[in-house]
């Protein structure tokens, strides 16, 4: 992709940077302006929203891995503000093949989630860990909250466990072009050809895209709105 850079390869595989993943750099400096913050503050701030994107890219690695395993070619990695993109330069010619390749991203996610649990459940005090019982969400926010305003490490630990879940729930949404999506069309192309496993996979895509607008619209939620106009435009035949 144009006006990229790369950063690092693994495994020969390049991962490049957009360069308008700069913004999210220069918001979180502006913010920190704006709130008065101490540089201490806004480097671990910086450094825990580069850690999520870290979470991203290793996504994206096992979707890649998972390619290279299958003798498929990975041309590189693109990490952009919104995420992440694996480009395979041929397209799996098993729906088993696409299966594993789309399930691999998410799986890594889940794998982290997995990891970072216990982490957390050692680290946290018992009067949290009561109102986290009690009310999951606000104890969340909470935590979330404290590593943004106090640095804390519990809220880095609970803010990359819960950018880990949302990650694995969110691409696994039956909407093309996401992983979801994908694994849709290659349990479809079991029972129809791939042109039309294609096209239901697409259609399936922009209905769920119509009724996240529609959502969005409602509760006024601009996230559910960008997510909706996000899955409407990719959906679409597109490599991982």
């Amino acid at each position: 992709m144009k006006g990229s850079w790369r950063i690092t390869s693994i495994a020969g595989i390049g991962i490049d940077v957009h360069w308008s993943f700069s913004f999210i750099i220069l918001w979180i400096i502006i913010q920190s302006g704006v709130d008065n913050r101490a540089i201490a503050n806004t480097i671990f701030v910086l450094g825990g929203v580069l850690l999520v994107f870290g979470c991203i890219i290793l996504h994206e690695i096992g979707h890649a891995l998972m390619a290279l395993s299958l003798n498929l070619e990975v041309k590189n990695i693109i990490l952009l503000p919104f995420g992440g993109l694996t480009h395979i330069e041929s397209v799996p010619d098993k729906p088993g093949h696409e299966l594993l390749i789309a399930m691999a991203g998410p799986l890594v996610n889940l794998a982290l989630v997995l990891m970072l649990t216990p982490l957390l459940m050692a680290s946290i005090e018992p009067g949290l860990l009561n109102a986290l019982a009690a009310s999951p969400v606000t104890a969340v926010d909470t935590i979330i909250v404290s590593f943004f305003r106090e640095n804390t490490l519990i809220g880095l630990i609970m803010l990359l466990l819960v950018a880990n879940l949302i990650l694995f729930a969110f691409n696994l949404i039956p909407a093309f072009p996401m992983d979801g999506g994908r694994i849709l069309r290659a349990i479809l192309t079991l029972f129809f050809p791939y042109w039309r496993a294609t096209r239901i996979a697409v259609g399936v895509g922009m209905l769920i895209a119509i009724l996240l607008m529609v959502v969005g619209y409602q509760r006024g939620s601009v996230g559910l709105l960008f997510i909706a106009v996000f899955i409407f435009l990719g959906a679409r035949p597109a490599r991982i």
